[in-house]
């Protein structure tokens, strides 16, 4: 070995010694040789790839790898270009002209020659996955099926309508509404339409509804089995139509007679043959990759089947690197501490980039991750949730995009998931994603410095940073500042402007938010109507949330608190949360909270109290506190400023503190309201940092330099 750095290329050789001559040819020799080598070791141990792709075909497994005293990196020789890839490589320029039989069947006929073809079997891919049902709370959870990725995005699948959803005739006998629920949608349901599109389409069977039909904030991706064109009614061999205030939309995908549109494809999963509509724009040196499985062997439960497995290790770096190509997710792991991913790009997986169970100590920095199905960076139970321990875990600096592809709903650009203490984000640039672009539960995470923009662009009821903490509320010391949010709340599906984002929420009558010198821009498109209907900057609603010296500009409006002051009755145990209630039936049922029984937080909160009343001494009191009644959310010393979009009173009136809602329950002093410009640097040119004279108007309000925002 040369010193403890192990050599690997493209020409190397297994049984080669893993020196700069002799170079080891496989990642997974080289952790093998590592391991070995950190038994005895407490030196830097480097694994050195040279310039070139590496295949995968089987998940990379790194188990039990660690010493307190020894570190082991994986990084690109000096600054050559490595790939880590699961998916097979087709060369643009291997495409031929699509046969006219394919061709002549596509209804809306694109240009001559612009379809292309390519048998998948020539490049030896047999197995090209399954489409499955997808959706919040009833996918099937099956791995995602071969996608193909064009230079590191992922295309569409070919479908109807372009660019758009369509919709249905809305049902006059209730019996076609059905559930959203596994067993509600095991039987299919039906619709008519005003439309005879699918008449033309000569595999029915094969196409899926992708959008929502149920509730407006949900993904549902459905089987189609056939249409009646007599009826003008479309049927689904697993779905629900379920009832909602706000009317489905949807496409159709998987349809080869729809491939008309550039960036579209589809493969024929009998004959494996791709088609592919190209942009007009991709260099002729352009690379397909279809992507592929990474079977987990020698696992027992659920493989994951991502292409790096990590457990039970600590003290190793990833740098340098870009990772694609594959059907499940890049890098899982559990029990891990002091893993690291610097300036690695992450993309075209069916699942996440990264996800980090029951971990701590775990940096991503200086990353792209986009174009995956489903989470760009996720982790669950990081930290102690016992004694308040943190997690160290830090997100920054990273550009995450184009997230969520598959399933669509709760799905993210960074999701601090179940049980999460002290995890850090800042300065990242989360973008362009159908849902939330951030998620987060648990105690004490800190977020701050990232922009958020171009989120929630095909829900409703939905906001870029979410959470939901109103089931756990001992969850406190989560803090949101100096995050730059803008362009959120602009989107129209079928027609219909989407209605109830925001772009910080904590759903159900949250509590505990701090959210202060944050920037909001831009938010909603103003007018009246539909583009006001519930969109604006923070909703908090529940009990001891704080909004200070905060930013509004252009936003259809800053805060709202829908509830009413109410008188709530003193429960017999002397709190405001009696543990059962008289339903409408006259029946005594048990009283919740978001679904929690009130005597089982009750409990809970007893348990938690010894450890998070220490810090959080208001938690003795949250039961004698009531959203309804109890004047603690704070909204202080916060500049509103609406210059090109007004102030919105569709849903009520604003009042001079520039929020809406009662001020009998949200204690509000020191903000500015105004129409005309403070002294931004150039409103006209979007930056909006303070002049020193603006910030004098609201006590502690910073300059906001645009600079500090994002990527670093």
């Amino acid at each position: 070995m040369d010193g403890q750095k192990i050599f690997v290329s493209t020409v190397g050789d297994d049984s080669g010694d893993g020196s700069e001559e002799e170079p080891l040819r496989t990642l997974e020799k080289a952790i093998d040789v590592a391991n070995e080598m950190r038994e005895d070791s407490d030196k830097l141990i480097e694994i050195l790839l040279r310039e070139g792709t590496y295949s995968v075909t089987n998940t990379i497994k790194i188990i039990n790898s660690q010493k307190d005293d020894s570190l082991l990196k994986i990084s690109a020789y000096q600054d050559e270009k490595v790939t880590i890839n699961a998916g097979v490589d087709i060369p643009l320029s291997a495409m031929n002209i699509a046969d006219s039989n394919f061709t002549n069947a596509i209804i809306d006929k694109p240009n001559a020659g612009s379809v292309l073809q390519y048998n998948l079997k020539d490049a030896q891919i047999e197995d090209f996955g399954e489409i499955s049902l997808r959706g919040h709370l009833i996918s099937d959870e099956k791995e995602a099926q071969a996608e193909l990725s064009l230079n590191g995005e992922v295309q569409k699948l070919a479908g109807w309508p372009n660019g758009e959803y369509t919709g249905l005739i809305k049902p006059t006998d209730s019996n076609e509404y059905g559930k959203r629920t596994k067993s509600g949608i095991a039987n299919g349901c039906s619709f008519k339409v005003n439309y005879d599109r699918p008449s033309q389409w000569s595999k029915l069977e094969q196409a899926w509804l992708s959008g929502t039909i149920g509730p407006n904030y949900e993904f549902d991706y459905y089987p189609v089995s056939r249409f009646d064109s007599e009826e003008k009614r479309v049927y689904l061999s697993r779905g629900a139509l379920e009832k909602y205030y706000t009317e489905p939309y949807y496409r159709f995908e998987n349809v080869p007679e729809e491939l008309d549109e550039p960036g579209e494809y589809y493969i024929d999963r009998q004959s494996g043959m791709l088609y592919f509509y190209p942009p007009e724009d991709a260099p002729k040196d352009s690379v397909l990759t279809i992507t592929m499985s990474t079977p987990t062997l020698d696992v027992s439960g659920k493989a994951p089947n991502s292409m790096f497995r990590i457990e039970n290790s600590k003290n190793i770096v990833f740098e340098n690197l870009i990772f694609k190509g594959g059907r499940g997710s890049a890098i899982t792991g559990k029990n891990n501490s002091n893993i690291k991913f610097i300036n690695c790009e992450i993309n075209s997986f069916g699942e996440n980039g990264i996800r980090f169970d029951a971990s701590t100590d775990i940096t991503i920095s200086d990353c792209k991750i986009h174009d995956v199905g489903q989470d760009g960076i996720l982790f669950v139970s990081c930290g102690n949730y016992q004694t308040l321990s943190p997690s160290n875990i830090v997100v920054s600096n990273n550009d995450i995009y184009n997230f969520a592809r598959l399933e669509r709903s709760y799905k993210t650009g960074i999701d601090f998931g179940y049980r999460c203490v002290g995890a850090t984000a800042a300065n990242n640039h989360i973008h362009n994603g159908p849902h939330a672009g951030m998620i987060f539960y648990g105690v004490n995470n800190d977020i701050y410095g990232n922009e958020f923009d171009h989120l929630v662009t095909e829900f409703s009821d939905m906001d870029a940073l979410y959470c939901n903490n109103s089931s756990y509320p001992w969850e406190r010391g989560n803090k949101i500042h100096n995050n730059y949010f803008h362009d959120i709340g602009k989107s129209s599906m079928n027609g219909r402007h989407q209605i109830n984002v925001r772009a910080i929420r904590t759903d159900n009558r949250g509590c505990g938010l701090n959210i202060y010198e944050n920037l909001f821009y831009n938010i909603g498109d103003g007018g009246n109507g539909n583009g006001n209907n519930g969109i604006g900057a923070i909703t908090a609603e529940g009990t001891r949330n704080r909004i200070f010296n905060n930013l509004f500009v252009d936003c259809n409006e800053a805060y709202f608190n829908t509830l009413q002051y109410k008188e709530i009755e003193t429960a017999d145990d002397g709190t405001l949360y009696p543990d059962t209630i008289i339903n409408s039936s006259g029946v005594e049922v048990a009283n919740t909270i978001n679904g929690a029984k009130v005597a089982d937080l009750k409990k809970q909160m007893e348990k938690y109290l010894p450890v998070y009343g220490k810090q959080f001494p208001e938690l003795y009191n949250y039961f004698y506190e009531h959203p309804n009644m109890s004047k603690t959310n704070e909204f202080k010393n916060n500049m509103i400023i609406n210059i090109s979009i007004p102030l919105s009173n569709f849903n009520g009136t604003q009042n001079e503190e520039g929020f809406r809602g009662s001020q009998m329950l949200t204690a509000a002093s020191g903000n500015y309201v105004s129409t005309s410009d403070p002294g931004f640097v150039s409103y006209d040119n979007g930056n909006l940092e303070l002049s020193s004279s603006a910030t004098l108007l609201v006590e502690g309000l910073p300059k906001f330099e645009m600079s500090s925002f994002g990527i670093q």
